[in-house]
């Protein structure tokens, strides 16, 4: 009798689990994580509503539409006007981001984020960076995944309604889950987009400097985009060790695109991928200040994550909630039973055991007797140990047990918070089964509702979802070739060896959702000159001041110490200064000269007498010389009045 070995994988089996299969879980936290990033994204901009979004800033809106800086271009914003409208559209696109971030109708609001997050970021090109492009690709490529199935108020929702027949009794079992991975071509998306990213990045780094490892030393001169550590970094660092760094990030891109596309070991290629690639961005987000760049790179990394990572996060995260409790609660109590399942939908990590029968074993040192009159008057938590809580430091328990819980529950902790919270637990609980009928909870949760049988699928649904499912197919492919083109136009290497023509219709696709793809950053070498503007304005008065600093104007070189913007500005002031946004200096010029708005230091109603602003440009010193940057241009952009109406 001959026995078979076990079968091999097929190779084509392996490629497929490699590039299209995902765990949900892992789709839930890129959710949460990508998410949250946005909303700070779009805070760190509400700051700079009326200069670069309004109708009363650097850039209008119908002039913006006169004088496209592309010829597609969308934004909602281009229908608002004062900052106070666009202020609304930055609060509802908060709002919508939020929704998106709990997962509450998932897919519906990843819609509206996204054309919310192209729209601010369309508004004014100026101060756009790669982190922006790659912001709008990932509400791109993720919008054929399911990022609501875990960790969601949806999958919450779903988890209630699967479980409408459950007693009391039934929730002392553990909460089956659906460990499925997903199966998704737009997950091969996801992978070609970032194993692009960062070839192009390596490949395009093939200057002098890159080769003789001096380039992160010039990139510590970059006072334009340097960070307050990565100044202390400059003046501490050895010059061996800059060399090292330069070379290791050739070494992390270039192997990238392998360590993620590879499939075999996938499993240890992305833990590598992503202990290297995290390394090297945090290294950038905290040296310098280019924007979200790097932790919107990172973000998308919670989408590599396998079952056996999310196991370890698991056991971690058990770790932190502590030892496991029992929370007895009164089970003929609709509303308490409600809560009760609404807990054990949220309890990933298993350390919660819900007891609402009679039947249940009583906390350690309690009788059956005390603890019947004690669960009617609320909820009761214990752990192994025999420590009890009760009222609301019971609730607080609870929430500390559930992931993420601790961020949260130490509030209801802190001295008057604690008191009040215990005021309005008690007053709640005296009234739960009233409003709990109110709610439409049922009054008993130890029998068990009449639940309708599920409607069997008809065959026209059945044939619905299938053109649906078509037709999304089709939208996918659609997008990954226009993108496609986009790469072969857009990067000097790929223009070097194909002769492509691209479609009109990949330019508007790419252009209007800014999905570009030219990826060369810190290439062919890091940037040897800097620069920056000076504003000299004359007030009324006589005096001159740079509205940038609120000090007297001074004609050197870029130096740190004066440059206290953020990116916004910082984009902004490079990319008026340069031949093609000549055009756009008329708006600068009228924004600057308004006394009905803040301008920068300037309070709203400080008149100007007149202006001229500068850039001036530097040449940064050699690795190692100690030298000072030197000055090779001192440009004069704009000037009001101009010069005839000075003389005259």
């Amino acid at each position: 009798m001959n026995e078979e070995g076990p079968r091999q994988t097929p190779w084509w089996r392996r490629f497929a689990r490699a590039w299209t299969e995902i765990d949900p879980r892992a789709l839930g936290m890129f959710r949460i994580a990508f998410g949250m990033l946005c909303v700070y994204d779009v805070l760190r901009r509400y700051q700079w509503i009326e200069t670069f979004y309004s109708n009363t800033g650097v850039l209008s809106n119908h002039f913006s539409l006169f004088r496209p800086h592309s010829a597609y271009n969308f934004s909602f914003l281009f229908t608002f006007s004062n900052p106070e409208e666009v202020k609304v559209f930055f609060i509802v696109t908060i709002a919508c981001l939020v929704m998106f971030t709990l997962g509450l109708f998932t897919k519906f609001f990843h819609v509206i984020c996204m054309l919310c997050i192209i729209s601010i970021h369309s508004r004014n090109v100026l101060l756009e960076n790669g982190g922006d492009v790659v912001n709008n690709l990932w509400w791109l490529w993720t919008l054929w995944l399911p990022l609501g199935a875990r960790f969601s108020l949806d999958a919450l929702r779903k988890g209630l309604k699967a479980g409408r027949g459950e007693r009391s009794v039934d929730l002392v079992k553990p909460l089956g889950t659906n460990q499925i991975p997903v199966r998704s071509l737009a997950l091969f998306a996801i992978l070609c987009q970032l194993s692009v990213i960062y070839f192009f990045n390596t490949f395009h780094k093939s200057g002098p400097a890159w080769m003789d490892g001096t380039a992160l030393a010039y990139f510590f001169e970059q006072d334009r985009t340097a960070s307050q550590f990565g100044q202390w970094v400059k003046e501490i660092i050895p010059m061996w060790l800059v060399k090292g760094l330069s070379w290791g990030t050739l070494v992390i891109e270039g192997f990238a695109p392998l360590l993620l596309l590879t499939p075999i070991f996938t499993k240890w290629a992305r833990r590598v991928f992503i202990l290297t690639l995290v390394l090297l961005h945090v290294s950038i987000w905290l040296l310098s200040d280019v924007g979200l760049f790097s932790p919107t790179m990172m973000v998308s990394y919670f989408l590599l994550l396998c079952a056996a990572d999310l196991a370890l996060i698991k056991r971690v995260f058990r770790r932190l909630a502590g030892p496991p409790i029992g929370v007895w609660y009164d089970g003929e109590c609709g509303l308490s039973f409600f809560f009760a399942r609404v807990g054990r939908c949220l309890d990933r990590l298993e350390r919660v055991t819900w007891r609402g029968t009679g039947d249940d074993p009583a906390p350690e040192g309690w009788s059956g007797e005390r603890l019947a009159t004690e669960r009617v008057q609320g909820i009761i938590v214990g752990d192994p140990s025999g420590r009890i809580w009760t009222g609301h430091r019971a609730v607080v328990r609870i929430i500390s047990a559930l992931p993420f819980g601790r961020l949260v529950s130490w509030v209801f902790l802190v001295p008057g918070l604690s008191h009040l919270a215990g005021w309005a637990h008690g007053h709640f609980s005296a009234r739960r089964k009233s409003i709990g009928v109110w709610a439409g909870c049922a009054e008993s949760a130890v029998e068990p509702p009449i639940v309708a049988l599920a409607q069997p699928t008809t065959g026209a649904q059945r044939l619905l979802g299938r053109v649906g499912g078509t037709l999304s197919l089709v939208v996918l492919l659609f997008f990954m070739a226009a993108t496609t083109y986009q790469n072969l136009v857009e990067n000097p290497l790929m223009r070097k060896h194909f002769d492509v023509e691209q479609p009109n219709w990949s330019k508007r696709a790419v252009q209007y959702g800014r999905f570009f793809q030219g990826w060369s950053m810190f290439a062919p070498d890091p940037p040897k000159r800097d620069g920056h503007l000076v504003m000299d304005v004359e007030l009324p008065d006589g005096t001159h001041v740079d509205p940038q600093t609120m000090k007297p104007p001074v004609m050197a070189a870029a130096n740190f110490e004066l440059m206290n913007w953020d990116q916004m500005w910082g984009s902004f002031s490079l990319r008026i200064a340069t031949k093609r946004n000549v055009s756009y200096r008329a708006e600068f010029s009228k924004w600057l000269r308004n006394p009905n708005i803040r301008r920068l230091g300037f309070p709203k109603g400080q008149k100007v007498k007149g202006f001229k602003v500068y850039y001036i440009g530097d040449y940064s010193p050699a690795p190692g010389s100690g030298a000072e940057p030197k000055i090779y241009e001192t440009q004069l952009i704009m000037e009001w009045p101009p010069p005839a109406r000075r003389s005259d």
